[in-house]
């Protein structure tokens, strides 16, 4: 059964009559069958501009929360305006007798069409009202579109399994994040279980010590976006104080990066991140299969192995003495999908310190210069 029904279904409407027709819609019905209500503006860039991806994301926000919402959809061909929809829906709540709906704009137009329009979109929005942008491409500042979003918002939202060159696209998130920019990345909750298993192996007293004798780590992730094995990359040497200092790629089967860092009292570490090929690879592209920590250190007690329960730890443990290490199963997130993510997104505020700290770093990675050679 749906948690949420139709108010008002999506109709057909003039730019210049949107406001005008959403009053309509509640004089209508008037207070007594639905409350008009909004906690928050969210406005949602589709670059395919696909109605029906649109829809699945609405009614995940509408089961949740009343809102406003401002879908813009661009459009191939000629620049010819914007068309509008608007509509109603609301979650339902089994403690209400009555309901409390939010409102839902979608414009389709050109890139060209929303980028002259803009300032009639920006009235769109409830004021005084925190505005969240929920961009689902890579960041593009080269967009006056997006330079123009970026000056209002109070949240930015990306998913960076999405991005198109993942290094460039992660050095422009940081770039925004130093401009004073709150960001979100849906992808950077997708590696939380594999944060909270990682920094729980170290947690018993007697083993705290031996995270710093880390010198080694080699990170899996499923072939086609290295986002998560990248970030998963700054926060680890942004907790343990490691200072990249060079970066080589050897290709082949497995697109083998390699990066050096400089560790506390001066102590060497490398990190190597392959793509695996998958044969049946999940929803979301570049997902982490597998975690080695090592030292080179006699009788540490750093050696771990991390592992996808759906995918094992063959070979985690094929490459060293699996018997002397600590092997662990991740359990992924419950529901890892944009959709859900968002919502929780949409509960937050404000700026996350270890993201950006991790992100920092992630940036420092990427901007070395690249040996390509073997």
């Amino acid at each position: 059964m749906s948690s949420v029904i139709s108010f008002y279904s999506p109709k057909d409407v003039s730019f210049a009559q949107i406001d005008q027709e959403l009053n309509k819609i509640w004089q209508a019905y008037g207070e007594h069958a639905a409350a008009r209500a909004s906690t928050f503006n969210l406005i949602v860039y589709e670059p395919q501009g696909n109605l029906a991806t649109v829809q699945n994301t609405i009614d995940v926000i509408a089961s949740q929360s009343p809102c406003r919402v401002i879908c813009l959809l661009p459009q191939p061909g000629e620049d010819e305006g914007i068309t509008a929809q608007v509509a109603s829906y609301c979650p339902i709540q089994k403690s209400r007798s009555n309901l409390i709906c939010g409102e839902y704009i979608t414009l389709m137009g050109t890139k060209e069409a929303f980028e002259r329009v803009y300032p009639l979109v920006r009235e769109l929005t409830l004021q005084d009202l925190p505005i969240f942008v929920w961009w689902k491409d890579s960041p593009d500042i080269t967009s006056r579109l997006f330079e123009r979003l970026m000056q209002n918002v109070d949240r930015l939202i990306l998913d960076s399994s999405l991005f198109t060159d993942v290094p460039r696209d992660l050095i422009l998130v940081s770039n925004l994040l130093e401009a004073g920019i709150a960001v979100a990345d849906l992808n950077w909750r997708r590696i939380n279980p594999w944060q909270e298993l990682t920094a729980q192996a170290f947690d018993p007293p007697d083993r705290r010590k031996a995270v710093w004798d880390i010198d080694g780590i080699t990170i899996d992730y499923e072939r086609g976006n290295s986002a998560q094995a990248l970030m998963f990359l700054g926060w680890i040497a942004s907790r343990l104080q490691w200072q990249p200092v060079s970066q080589s790629f050897r290709g082949g089967d497995y697109d083998l990066h390699h990066i050096w860092f400089t560790g506390r009292e001066g102590m060497s570490v490398k990190a190597e991140l392959a793509a695996i090929p998958v044969g049946d690879p999940g929803a979301v592209v570049g997902d982490l299969i597998g975690l080695r920590l090592s030292s080179s250190k006699q009788n540490a007690d750093a050696c771990n192995i991390f592992c996808s329960e759906s995918t094992g730890c063959m070979r985690m443990e094929a490459a060293g003495s699996a018997q002397s290490y600590r092997t662990h199963l991740v359990t992924p997130l419950g529901d890892q999908s944009a959709d859900i993510l968002l919502v929780q997104q949409m509960q937050r505020y404000g700026r996350e310190a270890l993201y950006e700290e991790s992100m920092a770093v992630t940036k420092q990675i990427l901007e070395l210069p690249v040996d390509n050679g073997t």
